[in-house]
């Protein structure tokens, strides 16, 4: 594990207990199930989705930071009340995927007309939904752990800044389109790697 990704997860880990600190106790005395915000965290994202469609670039990026921030409490709600369970760790990863997917609609849909945005968009579409496949393959063969220089936050900041930037300078939203394919490809060989080699000491 790199230094990076050590850093990473210190501020996960300081993210969690600011939760516990503040919005978890609240939640969990209100018996809101984590479900609840994994459901209420895609509508967001389904709002998001239209909104992008229509061209609002700067609203749809800070609504994407929003509805993340229900993928943050929904786990850290689970943990808090001990109410893991499989099923909710299968809704979560599933709604994760979809919640990205419908961003990329919405981008699909404001471009439409314009066929090198559609290229840019869709190879960045697929290379971000493939790092997230590969964990999901050597997670089901029992390896763990969340490799890679472009996991779901960096890939969610990244989304946000460009519609965010791309509402006033569209090179802007192009640049971070490029960078995020980039940072993709990089972490997919990365996990690629790491798989391989985890695998080989099971």
């Amino acid at each position: 594990m790199n230094n990076y990704q050590i850093q990473r997860n210190k501020l996960k880990l300081y993210s969690n207990k600011l939760l516990y600190a503040s919005l978890i106790p609240l939640l969990a005395k209100r018996k809101i199930s984590p479900n609840t915000l994994t459901i209420i965290g895609f509508v967001f994202s389904l709002i998001t989705m239209i909104l992008i469609s229509q061209g609002y670039l700067m609203i749809s990026g800070i609504l994407i930071i929003f509805s993340s921030f229900f993928d943050l409490l929904d786990g850290a709600l689970a943990r808090y009340t001990h109410n893991t369970t499989n099923f909710g760790k299968f809704i979560d990863a599933v709604i994760d995927r979809l919640s990205e997917i419908a961003i990329y609609i919405g981008l699909f849909i404001y471009f439409i007309n314009d066929s090198n945005s559609l290229l840019i968009i869709f190879l960045s579409a697929i290379s971000n939904q493939l790092v997230s496949y590969i964990k999901t393959k050597y997670e089901s063969i029992g390896i763990e752990g969340d490799i890679g220089i472009f996991t779901r936050p960096e890939r969610i900041i990244t989304l946000s800044l460009a519609l965010i930037i791309g509402s006033f300078y569209l090179y802007i939203f192009y640049l971070l389109m490029y960078i995020s394919i980039l940072l993709a490809l990089v972490s997919i060989i990365q996990r690629i790697f790491y798989g391989f080699i985890s695998s080989e000491k099971k």
